[in-house]
């Protein structure tokens, strides 16, 4: 445990019952003590067998870096006037959201915390986002020509 760690209550400590608080330690000092900040403003301190009797360390996940963009690939939909427009995409993502890029217009999904990362389902989405940015340029570009 370092400064700056996440701590979780997990077990009511005296008044202190608010269980499930996340709370920020902000110093260990000799002996063991452990400072922590709770409640936005209020500080605490408790011995490291307090800590293991009341609270758990709160794992932050470490962040994915971005993948490369993606070799070039096509999407082929039916634009306002009822043509066939095909565009290319590249895509990147970092196990959590996806992005993807079609010269000027960019789109997005990400999943929650709790749901699995889904390639496929996530690009899916990405793609649909990207047809509805082109579809609305579209349009806007045939309402400034009227």
């Amino acid at each position: 445990m370092i400064k700056g760690d996440k701590i979780k209550l997990v077990h009511k400590m005296g008044v202190f019952d608010n269980i499930g608080e996340i709370c920020e330690v902000t110093d260990i000092q000799e002996g063991g003590v452990i400072c922590f900040k709770f409640g936005g403003c209020h500080l605490g301190c408790m011995s490291y067998d307090e800590y293991e009797k009341y609270f758990e360390k709160v794992e932050t996940p470490v962040k994915k870096p971005w993948s490369d963009w993606s070799l070039v690939h096509k999407l082929t939909f039916i634009d306002i006037r009822g043509d066939e427009k095909t565009i290319k995409y590249q895509y990147r993502d970092n196990g959590k959201r996806i992005q993807v890029r079609s010269g000027a217009l960019k789109a997005g999904s990400s999943c929650y915390d709790e749901d699995e990362f889904s390639l496929s389902s996530g690009l899916e989405l990405a793609e649909m986002r990207l047809i509805v940015k082109y579809l609305d340029n579209q349009v806007k570009s045939i309402a400034k020509a009227m």
